[in-house]
């Protein structure tokens, strides 16, 4: 029996449901479905271990198995036992508990299906392919579409990893005792995170200077060189500014960037241009599209029709490539910076917390190496 979370199932969700209904309606900025611009699904397609299957939508569905080069109709399907499937998987997910669950009301009819996993292939960037019909073109073409779904908990955009760590560099005149402080602003005073708190003592206690020097991962470096010669340096500061000004909302922190410039882009001049803002809805875009931080990105989506969003209340939207500037625009709308795990030991700030479990990220308290103040931020990013 076939076991996911709710990210899993939002995927086999998704593909029931469009082949139930035929229509893939494009969204607005809001998530709302234009009823006047939609794609027509022709088929649906699964690889699944020994097989890619096809699945044929019109008056029924054919399920194809293709194998070796060779079309074999394996059997018929209904609309309405696609439209049912879809329901009880929107059930399922809904009323899901734990970080993974069956659904046993579906499993006979999923082997009927031949399907045997929830999710496309690791290596995939999409997790659909579809054949759709595009009114604006007048014919019909094979895409693969990115899932987003908002089942459940906010969906990750970019995950994190221990290589997410951006390390700045503390520069004060002062003598700063790295225990010393580690411990007294381990519990900040007030209802702040221990990170502002940090952030904001060596600023104000300390004079200090925070300075980005480099990502711990080479890998995240490059990918981000790869999008844009300025992301290292511009999400740097997105992520101090973060913390230091208590927003966590890339819109915000967006144009915190544009007031106050901090790679001189506008030589102090008013500009109408928006480069910091444009230059974080790539960044967003491209990690939507299956960029990574320890893969290295090419550029080259696999994804090529767009983004599939599943809302709240099982309404499927999609931005397609033809709309990017406007799913751009609702990335940046809709995203916030994550606060992974810290790791730090309790019984001894400043130092990593060796147990087994929840993941750690080791950042967020002062340390030295080769005679550096250093300390770490964590990248994740999150949908609102």
């Amino acid at each position: 029996m076939l076991k996911g979370n709710k990210g899993d199932w939002s995927e086999l969700y998704v593909f029931a449901k469009l082949l139930s209904e035929g229509k893939l309606f494009q969204s607005d900025l809001n998530l709302n479905r234009n009823d006047n611009n939609y794609y027509e699904v022709v088929k649906a397609y699964r690889e699944e271990e020994n097989s890619l299957l096809e699945f044929e939508r019109n008056e029924i569905i054919n399920l194809y198995s293709i194998e070796n080069g060779n079309k074999i109709l394996v059997s018929e399907f209904s609309l309405d036992n696609f439209k049912d499937l879809s329901e009880k998987i929107y059930t399922g997910i809904i009323n899901g508990s734990g970080k993974s669950f069956e659904i046993p009301s579906i499993s006979v009819f999923i082997d009927n299906l031949r399907i045997q996993k929830l999710t496309a292939k690791v290596t995939s960037k999409s997790d659909i392919k579809l054949r759709i019909y595009d009114h604006r073109l007048a014919k019909e073409a094979d895409l693969g579409f990115s899932i987003k779904s908002l089942l459940g908990e906010d969906s990750t955009l970019f995950n994190t990893g221990v290589g997410n760590n951006f390390i700045y560099q503390i520069k004060s005149n002062k003598k700063i005792s790295i225990p010393e402080f580690n411990e007294s602003t381990y519990k900040p005073i007030g209802k702040i995170s221990k990170l502002t708190y940090r952030l904001n003592q060596l600023i104000s206690e300390y004079s200090a200077s925070i300075e980005f020097k480099e990502i711990q991962s080479s890998q995240l470096w490059r990918n981000l060189k790869m999008v844009d010669g300025d992301l290292p340096e511009i999400i740097a500061f997105c992520l101090l500014y973060r913390w230091i000004y208590r927003t966590a909302e890339l819109s915000d922190l967006a144009n915190l960037l544009e007031d106050k410039d901090p790679l001189n882009f506008y030589n102090g001049e008013k500009s109408e241009q928006k480069l910091y803002a444009y230059k974080l809805k790539k960044f967003l875009a491209e990690c939507a599209m299956g960029m990574t931080s320890e893969t290295p990105w090419h550029g080259v989506y696999d994804a090529t029709g767009g983004v599939i969003i599943c809302k709240q209340d099982g309404d499927i939207v999609c931005f397609h490539i033809y709309d990017f500037n406007l799913f751009r625009e609702y990335l940046l709308n809709n995203t916030k910076f994550e606060q992974p795990s810290t790791g730090e030991d309790e019984n001894n700030p400043g130092s990593p917390r060796v147990t087994k479990g929840t993941k750690k990220y080791y950042y967020g308290w002062l340390y030295e190496e080769a005679e550096e103040l250093l300390f770490k931020i964590n990248l994740q990013v999150r949908f609102n």
